[in-house]
């Protein structure tokens, strides 16, 4: 009898230790922020080492094996932890696929984790309560849908040092690549052929910098002013305004600086004629200092309206326009850099590869603009410097991203505040450039205004394509 009590007694031991295993797993993860794969984790306020996550488990950090040990974690209607069939989707839901991840109409996110489907947010009923709760998902280095939840911190995933540094050098190449292409080829390659890439590069760049401030820039200042974390705002267009209140900054820059040079080239020349005995009667052309109102000979005859004067390349107003182009693409490369820098996880892959060929096209567009540009003797190295910045800029944006990864929190007010200023002012800043200087310049102010209709059907086609390809970047980055 003793023996038989014995027996019991080790069969009831080893049916709870087996039934506490189950029950526990081990999740990879980091204190500050937390364990992986286990939806969105908040820290106790009582405690360092123990986190609550929205899958229902507890996890506490394990300092013996630097991991986490997760207890609980009860299926979210029925679907965590059933077997994974990426064809069908996860069971007991409506869902349609997105890549890695199933979007659900309840507003869950769903994806295979070891074989097992795992769902996060959306709304659940038991016991004929209903409890409902958003999506909070992590996108490109910031957040989409109800984040409310993480505004102390939020899981970027599993972070590769080694591969980190890889995508800097590689990003490094695909800018360089991008921006001196044209810029070399304009220095030392001419004849037919190189025209029509040329030809093709320039409008291609025009669609690719009008769909990035619209598509990119201003949208993601929409999400970032958005964002619960960041509190409500006392005036919610915020992100339109901040854009706007760019365009009008940059065009009275724009509108100023003309006035200035071509007040200025009307002081040289007058003070010229005077020395030739000319007197100060003669007729100055506007055109010397890229003035846009009309071309004139010497005797002050004009030769028609400003669309049909060939813009100088060689003038300040002409370099003026470019660096302007140019400080609205720094201005979002470096945020795009840090983003990049600082997140992880699964969908690291995807974003890295779309931010190559985003910094590749944006490379063609800004270089295509500064190759077109003459330069005075002796000045030609400022072509290289634009050039040089430009490659730079997202690689240093990466580095800072990396230094700052394991504190940085794309959901706190400071990063969201910042983001969304910055991208709003950029996106201003790209649809004045974008959409007078380049687009508005090319079609009004330089021989394809006097063109045949196959070559400017040939010019919109680029413009069209460039807008479509960052339009389909802007899906994951």
């Amino acid at each position: 009898m003793l023996r038989l009590g014995r027996l019991a007694f080790l069969f009831a031991a080893t049916i709870s230790i087996v039934s506490a295993q189950s029950t526990s797993t081990v999740a990879e993860g980091s204190l500050v922020g937390g364990p992986s794969e286990q939806g969105t984790c908040q820290r106790l306020e009582s405690r360092t080492d123990i986190f609550e996550c929205s899958n229902g488990s507890t996890c506490r950090w394990q300092s013996s094996s630097l991991n986490f040990l997760c207890t609980g974690g009860q299926s979210e209607g029925g679907t965590n932890g059933a077997t994974a069939d990426a064809e069908t989707g996860p069971p007991g839901r409506e869902c349609e696929s997105h890549g890695d991840h199933w979007d659900c109409s309840d507003g869950s996110l769903c994806e295979i984790v070891e074989g097992a489907w795992m769902c996060e947010g959306g709304s659940s009923s038991h016991e004929g309560e209903s409890e409902s709760s958003g999506t909070c998902v992590v996108h490109g280095g910031h957040t989409h849908g109800d984040c409310s939840g993480s505004c102390n911190g939020v899981d970027l995933g599993e972070y590769d040092l080694d591969l980190h540094i890889v995508a800097l050098f590689v990003i490094l190449i695909g800018s360089l690549f991008g921006v001196l292409f044209p810029v070399i080829c304009s220095s030392v390659v001419n004849g037919p052929v190189f025209r029509g890439i040329f030809f093709a590069t320039k409008h291609f760049g025009t669609g690719v910098i009008i769909c990035t401030a619209f598509v990119h820039l201003l949208y993601h200042s929409f999400i970032m002013f958005g964002n619960a974390c960041l509190g409500e705002l006392a005036f919610e267009p915020a992100a339109p305004a901040i854009a706007l209140a760019g365009v009008y900054v940059v065009f009275s820059v724009d509108f100023f600086v003309m006035r200035w040079l071509r007040s200025r080239g009307e002081r040289r020349e007058a003070a010229r004629a005077v020395a030739n005995g000319d007197g100060p009667s003669r007729s100055i052309s506007p055109s010397s200092d890229g003035g846009k109102e009309g071309s004139h000979d010497h005797l002050g005859h004009s030769h028609g309206p400003a669309r049909e004067i060939e813009t100088d390349y060689s003038s300040t107003r002409a370099h003026f326009d470019v660096l302007i182009l140019e400080a609205g693409i720094i201005f979002h490369s470096i945020m795009i850099g840090v983003s990049l820098g600082a997140s992880g996880g699964d969908q690291w892959i995807p974003l890295f590869i779309a931010i190559v060929f985003h910094q590749m096209f944006e490379g063609l567009a800004l270089g295509s603009r500064i190759g077109q540009l003459v330069w005075k003797k002796g000045q030609g190295y400022k072509k290289w410097l634009m050039a040089m910045t430009f490659g730079l800029i997202t690689p240093i944006g990466i580095a800072i991203g990396m230094g700052v990864h394991s504190s940085y929190n794309p959901n706190s007010g400071a990063s969201l505040l910042s983001i969304g200023i910055l991208d709003s002012i950029s996106a201003g800043i790209l649809l004045y450039g974008g959409i007078v200087e380049c687009l508005y310049h090319d079609f009004m102010h330089s021989s394809l205004a006097r063109s045949s209709n196959a070559r400017v059907f040939a010019a919109l086609f680029f413009v069209l394509a460039g807008s479509f390809c960052m339009a389909i970047l802007g899906k994951w980055a």
